[in-house]
């Protein structure tokens, strides 16, 4: 008697197919950064010093956020509560101060402080 069986995929078939569908959800997870900002979250920051206010802002949103210590020590906040996307949120909390927001290409962002200039 002779049965027929339905074959698998080749090996290859399949690795072709893991690959495709690895280097899709990696596509989305490289765009991540910048959709994920356009999210919104809800958000609960304390007024206060700006340092911790941003240690809090960072854990709250997952946004990759760089500053000098220096550049926020004496500065100080109203903070956030609320829904809000993450650069919305980090624009409130910096409002008043100096700093600005530079976004690097691989989504991170830099408070950057401008320079004094003496006359």
């Amino acid at each position: 008697m002779n049965r027929s069986r339905r074959q698998s995929p080749s090996l290859s078939t399949q690795s072709s197919r893991h690959l495709a569908l690895a280097l899709a959800v990696s596509g989305v997870l490289m765009a991540g950064p910048s959709w994920s900002l356009t999210l919104t979250r809800e958000f609960d920051v304390g007024s206060g010093a700006l340092k911790p206010a941003l240690d809090a802002y960072i854990a709250q949103s997952g946004v990759q956020l760089i500053y000098k210590v220096e550049d926020v020590m004496e500065l100080s906040t109203r903070g956030v509560r609320g829904k809000a996307t993450p650069d919305a949120a980090l624009e409130r909390l910096l409002e008043g101060t100096r700093l600005r927001i530079r976004r690097g290409q691989d989504g991170a962002m830099v408070l950057i402080a401008p320079v004094d200039k003496k006359p």
